[in-house]
């Protein structure tokens, strides 16, 4: 039966390299499935690579503990109305306790980076929420059960310390999330995950809810329909990722190599649930008996979720799978894909096969190799996750929407034969058909050699820009998910990015006979000011003239010859009345006129 059940792998293993040959792929390579929480950084000399940096980035914070999640990533980053911003990671070093590490955005400035936790323990898993009209909540696992960290005032004062433990039989609960909502984001929603076997669940996974900004809990560790014992063999740690409540309605994105990718969606504010599948596994349930399974593939466990402004919910997650041998449950890393689904989309087939999901428009993000001897992937380290992973979602008020993650890049490896990993990113804007290309937001020669992963993006697109915290280094890969890799330093660092990075610039309704482009302006409609994006096919002498319905002209720049490529391009419209008006962007012979509305 085993040469058998070795034979079937073998086979498996070579179907799956083979139904991906136009992409890159690295060895396959699986490691156990169950994730631990007690991780320590090891004793050991550090690299002394060090991390270069960028202007567009702020450091606010460091670690050695370099392992942000197992899959998906935490609610860590926050952008507020006022223009302040927090953000929380896992920070620990070997001479120090690991705990939350905390910095705040006053609306000018970071903080100073932390020296120190934020509690007066050892704790790992941060994440982050408004609590109250001006507060924040900080929720972190710790040895045996959760600790709740909260203040009435964002950015100052002491935090209240409180302790949050499961049901009898599994008081040690794990890897938690929070989102809040209300009118004064008073109402918390906890998940998290017990730490041993309960109610047949190895591990299970629970929702909190209290209403009264945490001071009791009316629902307390509630397994909620179809996601019980009878519906799966349990969860694993960081398998879950909370969307944006609107209003009422919350809900929460499930997605593993050996579970089902679903959404849990409740519109009464979490007293009813209904499950929204979104892929089948054969293998959330194993007959009693059953020691040795094939490999298959499924989700790598990293999940983002988002509903936009229409009530469609978006979902990505990263392509892994696994397989069994000796009853043990293994997990495949560095698969190659990034999944895309929404609930306007049929469930997606299991084989996910990267060109198929290509042509339904379900495929987000892949890797391949590039066009020069060189740019290959040599290999990738240990993250747990796809080659391409981390996904965030976020829509903004004119409900476009815009994905991030973290992919590994071609070329350039490091002196340990690592390529590294690169931001990724596209939008998707209100209106098209279609998603904008690829963006590889690290792909300026500063950023060479340098490590980008674990995103974590905020919902709240404000002046339109994303804000984005994220892990960078020298060194690819994370010590504490394989021992392979050296103890090095970590940097958390905050990068404001522009949504005029993921305006087209290919052929499209935006170009010119000339190859001139002109892009659609952004915001639209616009309130004080707005941007388009003009791309210049050779050097020309440029006008811009803004007019009114009725033609007339209410607005004029002359901006000289500039050169060929890219030019961002913003208009003063405040003093403009609401309506609609054209620009009109004459380049050399050529004129492109775009509609706008004033608001």
């Amino acid at each position: 039966m085993r040469k058998i059940t070795l034979f079937l792998m073998v086979l498996c293993i070579s179907m799956l390299a083979m139904a991906q040959s136009k992409y890159a792929k690295v060895p396959l390579q699986a490691i156990p499935a169950l994730a631990i929480k007690n991780q320590q950084v090891a004793a050991q000399p550090g690299n002394p690579v060090v991390n270069s940096k960028s202007v567009m980035e702020t450091t606010i914070g460091d670690s050695q503990y370099d392992m942000q999640t197992n899959a998906s990533i935490c609610p860590r980053h926050t952008v507020y109305p006022d223009g302040t911003m927090a953000g929380v990671w896992t920070r620990g070093f070997a001479s120090a306790g690991r705990g939350s590490g905390y910095n705040y955005y006053d609306g000018s400035a970071w903080g100073a980076v932390p020296a120190a936790r934020i509690e007066n323990e050892r704790t790992g898993w941060p994440s982050y929420a408004q609590l109250g009209a001006s507060g924040e909540i900080v929720v972190a696992h710790l040895d045996n059960g959760l600790k709740i960290s909260t203040r009435a005032t964002k950015g100052q004062g002491t935090w209240v310390e409180t302790t949050l433990l499961g049901p009898t039989g599994a008081t040690d609960l794990s890897w938690p999330r929070i989102a809040t909502n209300g009118a004064t984001h008073n109402n918390i929603h906890l998940l998290a995950t017990s730490y041993e076997l309960f109610q047949g669940l190895n591990y299970a996974l629970f929702y909190y809810r209290s209403l009264d900004g945490g001071a009791t809990w009316d629902k307390s560790a509630v397994i909620l329909p179809q996601i019980t014992s009878a519906d799966y063999d349990g969860f694993n740690g960081d398998e879950y990722s909370w969307g944006t409540p609107h209003g009422d309605t919350i809900y929460f994105a499930v997605s593993g190599p050996w579970i089902d990718t679903f959404i849990m969606k409740s519109n009464d504010n979490g007293e009813n649930w209904t499950k929204i599948p979104v892929l089948s596994n054969a293998n959330k349930k194993i007959a009693t008996g059953i020691t040795d399974l094939p490999p298959f593939k499924g989700s790598d466990g990293s999940v983002a979720v988002e509903m936009d402004k229409t009530g469609i919910i978006h979902l990505a997650f990263g392509i892994g799978g696994g397989y069994m041998a000796a009853s043990t449950k293994y997990i495949f890393i560095n698969q190659n894909g990034l999944v895309y689904w929404n609930t306007t989309m049929p469930m997606i087939k299991d084989s996910l096969v990267l060109d198929t999901l290509d042509a339904h428009k379900q495929l987000l993000g892949y890797v391949s190799d590039g066009p020069n001897p060189g740019d290959t992937i040599v290999g990738a380290p240990n993250y747990k996750v796809s080659l391409s992973s981390f996904p965030q979602i976020s829509v903004d008020a004119f409900n476009n929407k815009y994905f991030l993650w973290s992919s590994v890049a071609p070329g350039n490896p490091s002196p340990d034969m690592f390529n590294y990993r690169h931001l990724n990113g596209r939008a998707w804007f209100a209106g098209k058909s279609s998603k904008t290309n690829i963006v590889d937001l690290n792909s300026d020669f500063i950023y060479i050699f340098m490590e980008f992963a674990y995103p974590s993006m905020a919902k709240e697109i404000r002046n339109g820009n994303l804000s984005v915290i994220y892990q960078t280094s020298g060194q690819p890969g994370s010590n504490i998910a394989s021992t392979t890799i050296p103890v090095h330093d970590v940097n958390i660092d905050n990068r404001v990015i522009p949504v005029s990075a993921f305006w087209p610039t290919a052929i499209g309704d935006n170009q010119g006979s000339n190859g001139n482009q002109v892009s659609q302006n952004y915001p639209n409609p616009a309130q004080n000011h707005t941007s388009f994006r003009l791309t210049l096919a050779s050097p020309c002498q440029v006008n811009i003239r803004v007019a009114n319905i009725t033609g007339i002209p209410v607005n004029e720049i002359n901006e000289g010859v500039l050169t060929a490529g890219n030019h961002d391009v913003t208009l003063d419209v405040s003093q403009l009345a609401a309506g609609i008006y054209f620009y009109t962007v004459t380049m050399g012979s050529e004129k492109i006129t775009r509609k706008m509305i004033i608001r």
